[in-house]
Protein backbone atom coordinates (compact mmCIF):
# COMPACT_ATOMS: atom_id res chain seq x y z
CA UNK A 1 0.00 0.00 0.00
CA UNK A 2 3.02 2.12 -0.49
CA UNK A 3 3.14 4.22 -3.92
CA UNK A 4 2.02 3.03 -6.99
CA UNK A 5 3.33 3.86 -10.32
CA UNK A 6 2.24 7.25 -10.73
CA UNK A 7 4.07 8.01 -7.40
CA UNK A 8 1.20 9.43 -5.25
CA UNK A 9 1.18 6.77 -2.27
CA UNK A 10 -2.26 5.96 -0.92
CA UNK A 11 -2.26 6.54 2.60
CA UNK A 12 -1.69 3.27 4.54
CA UNK A 13 -4.45 2.18 6.40
CA UNK A 14 -3.78 -0.22 9.53
CA UNK A 15 -6.29 -2.72 9.49
CA UNK A 16 -7.02 -2.93 12.86
CA UNK A 17 -7.85 1.18 12.88
CA UNK A 18 -10.12 0.52 9.64
CA UNK A 19 -12.69 -1.37 11.68
CA UNK A 20 -13.39 -0.71 15.33
CA UNK A 21 -14.72 -3.84 15.36
CA UNK A 22 -11.91 -5.77 14.16
CA UNK A 23 -10.11 -6.75 17.33
CA UNK A 24 -13.50 -7.90 19.00
CA UNK A 25 -14.16 -10.04 15.75
CA UNK A 26 -12.50 -12.49 16.84
CA UNK A 27 -13.77 -13.20 19.83
CA UNK A 28 -17.33 -12.92 18.58
CA UNK A 29 -16.97 -15.15 15.81
CA UNK A 30 -15.40 -18.01 17.93
CA UNK A 31 -18.30 -18.18 20.32
CA UNK A 32 -20.19 -18.45 17.01
CA UNK A 33 -18.53 -20.82 15.54
CA UNK A 34 -18.75 -23.32 18.62
CA UNK A 35 -22.71 -22.52 18.66
CA UNK A 36 -23.24 -23.93 14.71
CA UNK A 37 -20.72 -26.98 16.20
CA UNK A 38 -22.98 -27.63 19.01
CA UNK A 39 -26.22 -26.86 16.73
CA UNK A 40 -24.94 -29.31 14.26
CA UNK A 41 -23.82 -32.03 17.19
CA UNK A 42 -26.69 -34.63 17.93
CA UNK A 43 -27.51 -34.64 21.92
CA UNK A 44 -26.30 -37.56 23.39
CA UNK A 45 -29.66 -38.55 24.85
CA UNK A 46 -30.72 -38.51 21.18
CA UNK A 47 -27.87 -40.72 20.18
CA UNK A 48 -28.64 -42.85 22.86
CA UNK A 49 -32.08 -43.63 21.78
CA UNK A 50 -31.88 -43.84 17.86
CA UNK A 51 -28.48 -46.51 18.84
CA UNK A 52 -31.24 -48.30 21.06
CA UNK A 53 -34.01 -48.19 17.96
CA UNK A 54 -30.94 -49.67 15.80
CA UNK A 55 -29.75 -52.27 18.32
CA UNK A 56 -33.53 -53.55 18.78
CA UNK A 57 -33.97 -53.61 15.04
CA UNK A 58 -30.85 -56.16 15.05
CA UNK A 59 -31.95 -58.24 17.59
CA UNK A 60 -35.85 -58.26 16.64
CA UNK A 61 -34.88 -60.04 13.65
CA UNK A 62 -34.02 -63.13 15.43
CA UNK A 63 -37.31 -62.80 17.40
CA UNK A 64 -40.67 -64.13 16.45
CA UNK A 65 -42.25 -62.73 13.19
CA UNK A 66 -44.96 -64.39 11.46
CA UNK A 67 -46.81 -67.61 12.71
CA UNK A 68 -47.73 -70.04 10.37
CA UNK A 69 -49.74 -73.25 9.76
CA UNK A 70 -48.12 -76.34 8.02
CA UNK A 71 -50.03 -77.98 6.10
CA UNK A 72 -48.91 -81.50 6.91
CA UNK A 73 -48.56 -81.88 10.54
CA UNK A 74 -51.79 -79.40 11.14
CA UNK A 75 -49.16 -77.33 13.34
CA UNK A 76 -48.33 -73.75 13.66
CA UNK A 77 -44.78 -72.79 13.24
CA UNK A 78 -43.55 -69.72 14.71
CA UNK A 79 -40.80 -68.02 12.16
CA UNK A 80 -37.82 -65.26 12.96
CA UNK A 81 -36.69 -63.36 10.50
CA UNK A 82 -33.56 -65.31 10.55
CA UNK A 83 -35.73 -68.39 9.78
CA UNK A 84 -37.76 -65.79 7.10
CA UNK A 85 -34.21 -66.39 5.06
CA UNK A 86 -34.82 -70.07 4.86
CA UNK A 87 -38.49 -69.81 3.04
CA UNK A 88 -38.54 -69.85 -0.91
CA UNK A 89 -39.90 -66.39 -1.03
CA UNK A 90 -41.96 -63.60 1.14
CA UNK A 91 -44.90 -62.04 -0.51
CA UNK A 92 -42.98 -61.87 -3.83
CA UNK A 93 -39.22 -60.88 -2.19
CA UNK A 94 -36.28 -62.72 -2.31
CA UNK A 95 -35.91 -64.10 1.53
CA UNK A 96 -32.52 -62.43 1.20
CA UNK A 97 -33.63 -58.99 1.41
CA UNK A 98 -33.99 -59.52 4.88
CA UNK A 99 -30.62 -59.61 5.48
CA UNK A 100 -31.26 -55.57 5.53
CA UNK A 101 -32.73 -55.08 8.39
CA UNK A 102 -30.38 -56.50 10.86
CA UNK A 103 -27.57 -54.82 8.56
CA UNK A 104 -29.33 -51.29 8.69
CA UNK A 105 -30.18 -51.62 12.06
CA UNK A 106 -26.35 -52.80 13.00
CA UNK A 107 -25.29 -49.48 10.72
CA UNK A 108 -27.78 -47.25 12.75
CA UNK A 109 -26.41 -48.68 15.58
CA UNK A 110 -23.06 -47.70 14.60
CA UNK A 111 -23.56 -44.02 13.27
CA UNK A 112 -25.88 -43.16 16.45
CA UNK A 113 -23.06 -44.22 19.27
CA UNK A 114 -20.10 -42.99 16.77
CA UNK A 115 -21.73 -39.14 17.02
CA UNK A 116 -22.06 -38.83 13.18
CA UNK A 117 -23.38 -35.47 12.04
CA UNK A 118 -26.03 -36.93 10.15
CA UNK A 119 -27.90 -39.28 12.87
CA UNK A 120 -31.44 -38.05 12.31
CA UNK A 121 -31.19 -38.29 8.41
CA UNK A 122 -30.06 -41.54 9.04
CA UNK A 123 -32.36 -42.66 11.16
CA UNK A 124 -35.31 -41.24 9.18
CA UNK A 125 -33.96 -42.72 5.72
CA UNK A 126 -33.73 -46.34 7.74
CA UNK A 127 -37.20 -45.89 8.54
CA UNK A 128 -38.39 -44.55 5.22
CA UNK A 129 -36.73 -48.35 4.51
CA UNK A 130 -38.41 -50.64 6.23
CA UNK A 131 -41.88 -49.57 6.76
CA UNK A 132 -41.41 -48.60 2.95
CA UNK A 133 -40.96 -52.68 2.97
CA UNK A 134 -43.60 -53.75 5.29
CA UNK A 135 -46.15 -51.61 3.65
CA UNK A 136 -44.86 -53.69 0.42
CA UNK A 137 -45.56 -56.85 2.11
CA UNK A 138 -48.70 -55.67 3.99
CA UNK A 139 -49.91 -54.49 0.24
CA UNK A 140 -49.00 -57.91 -1.27
CA UNK A 141 -50.69 -59.74 1.30
CA UNK A 142 -53.74 -57.65 1.34
CA UNK A 143 -54.36 -58.27 -2.37
CA UNK A 144 -53.69 -61.91 -1.93
CA UNK A 145 -55.84 -62.74 0.15
CA UNK A 146 -59.09 -59.94 -0.34
CA UNK A 147 -61.99 -60.12 -2.89
CA UNK A 148 -63.80 -57.21 -4.80
CA UNK A 149 -66.18 -56.71 -2.50
CA UNK A 150 -63.47 -55.57 0.48
CA UNK A 151 -61.71 -53.73 -2.33
CA UNK A 152 -65.09 -51.89 -3.04
CA UNK A 153 -65.50 -51.20 1.04
CA UNK A 154 -62.18 -49.98 1.61
CA UNK A 155 -62.56 -47.45 -1.50
CA UNK A 156 -65.82 -46.09 -0.70
CA UNK A 157 -64.38 -46.01 3.57
CA UNK A 158 -61.50 -43.98 1.95
CA UNK A 159 -63.65 -41.83 -0.03
CA UNK A 160 -65.95 -41.11 2.19
CA UNK A 161 -63.06 -40.12 4.92
CA UNK A 162 -61.82 -37.28 2.20
CA UNK A 163 -65.08 -36.47 1.28
CA UNK A 164 -65.96 -35.45 4.66
CA UNK A 165 -62.60 -33.68 5.55
CA UNK A 166 -63.14 -31.65 2.65
CA UNK A 167 -66.81 -30.70 3.41
CA UNK A 168 -65.52 -29.98 7.47
CA UNK A 169 -62.61 -27.34 5.17
CA UNK A 170 -65.03 -26.20 2.94
CA UNK A 171 -67.77 -25.43 6.01
CA UNK A 172 -65.16 -23.57 8.12
CA UNK A 173 -63.98 -21.19 5.20
CA UNK A 174 -67.84 -20.23 4.22
CA UNK A 175 -68.50 -19.65 7.90
CA UNK A 176 -65.57 -17.61 8.28
CA UNK A 177 -66.18 -15.29 5.08
CA UNK A 178 -69.39 -14.91 6.85
CA UNK A 179 -68.42 -13.80 9.90
CA UNK A 180 -66.12 -11.58 8.33
CA UNK A 181 -68.97 -10.01 5.89
CA UNK A 182 -71.22 -9.45 9.35
CA UNK A 183 -67.94 -8.11 11.21
CA UNK A 184 -67.55 -5.28 8.13
CA UNK A 185 -71.49 -4.88 7.72
CA UNK A 186 -71.82 -4.19 11.53
CA UNK A 187 -68.55 -2.39 11.59
CA UNK A 188 -70.04 -0.10 8.92
CA UNK A 189 -73.35 0.37 10.02
CA UNK A 190 -72.00 1.43 13.59
CA UNK A 191 -69.87 3.77 12.74
CA UNK A 192 -72.27 6.91 11.06
CA UNK A 193 -73.90 6.09 14.30
CA UNK A 194 -71.00 7.05 16.84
Amino acid sequence: MGATKSGASEPSVNEDEASPLAAGDDEKREPAGEEAKDASAVPIVFRVLIGAAGLAMLVGFFFPWVTRQLEQQGETAVLSGLALLQQESIAGTPPLALVVVPLLGTALAAVAFTGFRYTAHAAIGVAIVLFGYAAYVLFQLFTQFTGVGLWVTTGAAFLALVLGAGTLGWMRRVAKKVEGAKGAKETASGSPSS
